[in-house]
């Protein structure tokens, strides 16, 4: 062995022995830093029996997983209510500050957005499939907002047939397949044109404000197109005044130089984007900090979020300053929240199927992964023990799903009261974006079910085997499904 291979050889041994002790080391002094903060049940509008018991509306979660199984997520009428009030808070005229409509690609269960549009929530829809479903739904044509970048020639049509409140377009070139469209069917659509400014959404979603004086121009000149709004979204996790009082700060400057240039702007609309106050996206450091050595993710303070009063308030203030100091009329200003409406609203319970210790740590294998929590890769989302345990919440978890994947890794280091199968879990914030991008990757999805006033509702059952094949045909061209056996093997 040469002197090079023999100094190469006592570096990596060197370093296979130091490693663990540098990790133990480092890992200690990282883990005693930590936030301070503390999430606790009544967070979210929960709380616990005497017994410890995790409870919705005085019902414990227990008691949901006997009557209707799991994995499940659980949707709390009253943290819906809560919510939709505070998105519908009254000025001193006694109107409401904005108006609200809700996102539906955020969680689009039909229960759900049946529930906002009772308590007087429009919807804001991005594809053809989510305007048939409000229609579908019974929401009323005036009450729907239609934005996307995508949108079909069919969707467009059905929008304008319907006469929908608005439909906003992003680009010239939609603007003259909507003219075509109107024409045809001899009506004129309300149309608003999305803006981008330095804070906001780009590329495929908008139009520069530099050149999208243009797009309004030619929506006017077709002659068939009601221009009357402006759109702008400035991205998801507004958590501060000063991020959503900048852009719309920009946007407002636009405004006024159309209306100079004779343009009338009925309705503002600012879009989305309110941050949780209970989830965020961890950065690079602190996922390697969990993987490597064993840290906890940061805690946020639910205390010091930017709430949704906050949200609507600095929106309301902004533009009515604004037009005051211009001695214009306000114009209509409309919101689109997704996860500040519902992510809060929702969580998912799932249990531990198995444990398995190593030297290093504790695994539990639960039965909803990635599959069904693909959030939890990049946000941090509270974890409750249904069941809440006296001692020490220091045992070192790595919680993973049931998934035949190396990559369904929920969370790399976890530290709870010891756990055993069948113990239950509570993830957190499930409301937004989890049932619309989860998959059948090799498991069923969950049921949704509804806890208000004390009723149960499950507003979506989870899935059946067979459901998942329903769609398809053998080889000899006969459906599947009928070919199995309707019970879950």
């Amino acid at each position: 062995m040469s002197l090079k291979e023999l100094r190469n050889s006592a570096t990596r041994s060197i370093r296979k022995r130091a490693t663990p002790v540098a990790k133990k080391v480092i890992g200690s002094a990282v883990c005693r830093r930590t936030t301070g903060n503390v999430l606790t049940p009544a967070d979210w509008g929960l709380e616990r029996d005497e017994h410890g018991r995790l409870m919705v509306q005085g019902i414990t979660v227990d008691d949901l997983l006997a009557r209707h199984g799991g994995p499940m997520h659980i949707v709390n009428g009253d943290a819906v209510r809560r919510n939709a009030a505070a998105f519908q808070e009254l000025g001193p005229d006694g109107r409401p500050l904005v108006e609200v409509h809700y996102s539906y690609k955020s969680n689009p269960v039909p229960g759900v957005l049946q529930f906002l549009d009772r308590l007087g929530v429009g919807a804001e829809v991005t594809s053809h499939l989510e305007l048939w479903l409000a229609l579908q739904l019974g929401v009323a044509p005036e009450h729907i907002i239609f934005n996307g970048p995508g949108k079909s020639d069919e969707s467009l049509r059905l929008a304008v047939e319907r006469g929908i409140e608005i439909i906003n377009v992003n680009a010239i070139e939609e603007v003259e397949r909507l003219a075509v469209i109107a024409r045809e069917l001899d009506r004129r659509p309300r149309v608003g044109i999305r803006v981008s400014t330095s804070g906001t959404w780009q590329g495929q979603f908008a139009t520069p404000a530099s050149h999208a004086k243009e797009v309004f121009r030619a929506a006017r000149d077709t002659g068939v197109l009601d221009v009357v709004g402006l759109h702008q979204h400035i991205g998801g996790h507004i958590a501060s005044a000063e991020r959503l009082a900048t852009p719309v700060a920009e946007v407002l400057d636009f405004v006024a130089e159309l209306e100079d240039e004779g343009f009338e702007i009925e309705v503002l609309n600012l879009g989305g984007g309110l941050a949780n106050p209970t989830t965020y996206n961890f950065t690079a450091n602190d996922h390697k900090f969990n993987v490597h050595f064993g840290k906890a993710l940061p805690v946020p303070s639910a205390q010091q979020a930017f709430t949704i009063q906050d949200f609507v308030r600095t929106a309301h203030a902004t533009v009515a300053e604004h037009y005051a100091r211009r001695g214009r009329p306000m114009p209509r200003i409309m919101l689109e929240p997704g996860r500040g409406l519902t992510a809060n609203t929702q969580m998912l319970v799932t249990r531990v199927l198995t444990e398995r210790a190593t030297p290093e740590r504790d695994y539990l294998v639960l039965d909803a992964g990635i599959n069904v929590l693909p959030g939890l890769t990049s946000e941090f989302h509270q974890i409750l023990v249904v069941d809440e345990m006296s001692g020490a919440r220091d045992h070192h978890y790595r919680l993973v799903g049931p998934t035949c994947a190396p990559w369904d890794t929920l969370l790399h280091s976890w530290y709870g009261p010891e756990l055993r199968a069948g113990d239950a879990l509570a993830l957190m914030d499930t409301g937004a974006y989890f049932v619309p991008m989860s998959t059948t990757f090799s498991f069923a999805e969950p049921g949704v079910l509804l806890v208000d006033e004390g009723r149960e509702t499950m507003l979506r059952r989870a899935e059946r085997f067979t459901d998942i094949v329903a769609l398809d045909n053998g080889i000899d061209g006969r459906p599947v499904v009928d070919e199995m056996s309707a019970d879950q093997g």
